[in-house]
């Protein structure tokens, strides 16, 4: 099987992702197989942001501290990054299909565990295992991979990598309505309601496929490498504003975290068979792929988190819109819908330009929608309007990072470079959540709450900016390579 073209006339163009060499069998009802992997990423992407309206809710029922409560995103996201990789080694040596359904099943519980959840501590332990939904996202491209014709992968990449935005955006408005009318414990009883129905779709629709080609054995250096360093960088920028940012406890947890990072690398490129490949990387453009796919996954983040907050403050406290958290959740509708129309719109603008026009849409869409914010987050329908517009942006950028990794990729490497973008992904979204809530926390300290929301927002504004740059040398690169 030959490597996907990525370059046609100096642009990044359309590609098609490779497909099997030979399908597990025929697929009799290719859409039935891409609704089932689409609903199952859908239901992960729901499971991220679904508790956002709820954590002040949860934090007062559960008598828990704001570091603790903003946790509950966190321990969700870093599980991800570590156990993606992990599960979708797994998958790789018994087989996708049989993986995936036990994820579900695993997704399921932890989530009716977190509905049951008498403490914050029971509760962070049931987002951990929670956080293994975040394999379903590889596991389902693989599987399209398999199981599809090749004139249908395509647009299955498109719908599967577009359930990620579309989730994320609707869990806010969904989570708002539920809590406020029901209670917090019933986000998870339906979000487990829903695993089961993906579930169900994926055992009924979804052929089993071939027998893995190579037993992979597991690398157990690496996950605990992957692990500790994520823990220690990320735990060093959560708790940097209490410990201290130069204190001693702060700079040795993040540069220890740096160091076993750095360490994973050494030890990975000696292994045949790495949780995390970073070998992909001696392919350039990745590399850059990988930085516009931090910007993806961090631009909303920081809206997800500093949203609801900003949306639901009292107005007496000068800076809050004192909505409900129903209403906010309906502020913030018109951006989840973005997010889907923008994932959809993208095939018909890379047909008309390229994909580096896409690539380069899509961030600077994100940094206008996030300076917008900046400059006016006083007002409710500049806020709708701002957040609506990163929401076009970041739908773009789901579906276009998919699809560059497939155009950069060789064949061979599509599946470790697939992973490897989906650790990526995940830890610049696992990264806002403190960001927001150390800035958030140092505008109240200072007297002027309302400068940690634009702080906030100028930040996220800033990683959009870095993405235009990125997508345009990634751009320039392939024009020079043709």
């Amino acid at each position: 099987m030959s490597a996907p073209t990525a370059v046609d006339d100096g642009r990044l163009t359309h590609v098609t992702p490779p497909a099997p060499t030979s399908p597990a069998r025929p697929v009799a009802h290719p859409t039935r197989v891409t609704l089932a992997l689409s609903i199952t990423v859908l239901a992960f992407s729901l499971a991220q942001t679904l508790v956002v309206p709820a954590l002040p809710t949860i934090g007062a029922d559960l008598g828990a501290g704001a570091q603790a409560t903003g946790w509950i995103l966190t321990a969700f996201l870093l599980a991800g990054a570590v156990l993606a990789p992990v599960i979708g080694n797994v998958g790789d040596r018994l087989g996708h299909r049989r993986v995936l359904l036990a994820t579900l099943a695993v997704f399921a519980l932890a989530t009716v565990l977190a509905a049951l959840a008498p403490s914050i501590g029971v509760l962070l332990g049931a987002r951990v295992l929670m956080g293994a939904s975040t394999a379903t996202f590889p596991l389902a491209l693989a599987l399209a991979r398999q199981s599809l014709p090749a004139d249908r992968i395509a647009t299955a990449f498109g719908w599967i990598a577009g359930m990620i935005g579309l989730g994320a955006g609707a869990a806010l408005v969904v989570g708002g309505i539920v809590v406020e009318d029901l209670s917090w414990r019933w986000i998870f009883v339906l979000g487990a309601a829903f695993v089961v129905v993906a579930g169900a779709m994926v055992a009924a629709w979804v052929p089993r496929g071939t027998a893995p080609a190579v037993a992979r054995p597991t690398d157990w250096p690496g996950i605990a490498l992957l692990a500790a360093g994520l823990v220690g960088v990320l735990l060093a920028v959560s708790q940097g504003r209490s410990w201290g940012w130069g204190s001693p406890q702060t700079l040795a947890v993040g540069i220890g975290g740096l160091v076993l990072l750095a360490l994973l690398v050494v030890v990975e490129l000696r292994r045949d068979f790495p949780v995390v490949d970073v070998r992909t990387f001696r392919h350039g453009p990745l590399v850059l792929i990988s930085l516009l796919t931090i910007a993806v996954g961090f631009v909303p983040y920081v809206c997800y988190v500093a949203l609801p907050v900003l949306l639901q403050s009292p107005e007496a406290t000068g800076y809050g819109h004192g909505m409900s958290i129903t209403g906010s959740a309906l502020a913030l509708l018109p951006s989840a819908v973005l997010v889907f129309l923008g994932g959809r719109v993208t095939p018909a603008l890379v047909a008309r330009t390229s994909s580096g026009v896409a690539a380069v849409t899509s961030a600077a869409v994100m940094a206008v929608g996030a300076a917008g914010l900046a400059l006016w987050p006083g007002t409710t329908w500049t806020v709708v309007v701002w957040f609506a517009v990163l929401g076009l942006g970041n739908g773009i950028g789901y579906a276009i990072c998919a699809q560059l990794v497939a155009a950069w990729s060789p064949a061979a490497e599509m599946g470790a470079a697939t992973g490897l973008n989906s650790v990526v992904r995940t830890v610049g979204s696992a990264a806002a959540a403190p960001v927001v809530t150390a800035l958030i926390a140092s505008g109240a300290t200072s007297g002027d709450p309302v400068a940690g929301f634009s702080q906030s927002f100028w930040v996220a504004a800033a990683a959009g900016a870095v993405g235009v740059v990125v997508a345009l040398v990634l751009t320039a690169r392939s024009a020079a390579r043709s």
